[in-house]
């Protein structure tokens, strides 16, 4: 399924078009995986708003974010009302060439209820030509 966003989502096994359920996580389990082509129009946008992060041919650093977020997205596009996005980190390996394929992994590492709120923690591991680029770890209260 190609979007608007560059990316195609490869694999849905949490696809359906009703929002995944916290019984739906599993830790441990590989969600899926989207691409992201880092076309030089989009990172002309984001210099734009932006022009103190021009890293000339590389992509710019606030992009991770964005590169993770939009996979997460593509990953589990179903998701209930009223989440709440509790923590996010980022570990930055190296940063890759404009123009270049990344695919971005998105996993379930953990999930607990605390509190008597749910709790789901998801891993997001990003590849391009280069090989090993970033990852990122966030943490969501899941609403139902």
């Amino acid at each position: 399924m190609e979007t608007d966003t560059g990316y195609a989502a490869q694999q849905a096994p949490l696809g359906n078009e009703s929002p995944t359920l916290y019984e739906d996580f599993v830790p441990g389990r590989l969600l899926g995986s989207a691409p992201y082509r880092l076309d030089p129009s989009v990172i002309a946008q984001w210099r734009r708003l932006f022009p103190a992060d021009d890293l000339g041919e590389l992509m710019p650093h606030g992009m991770v974010a964005v590169v993770s977020m939009r996979a997460y997205g593509e990953v589990v596009p179903h998701r209930p009302p009223g989440n709440i996005h509790a923590s996010q980190h980022f570990a930055l390996f190296r940063l890759p060439r404009i123009g270049g394929d990344l695919v971005t992994t998105v996993s379930c590492t953990a999930k607990e209820i605390r509190r008597e709120r749910r709790r789901v923690t998801l891993a997001m591991e990003t590849r391009g030509e280069e090989g090993f680029l970033f990852s990122g770890r966030m943490t969501v209260l899941w609403a139902a």
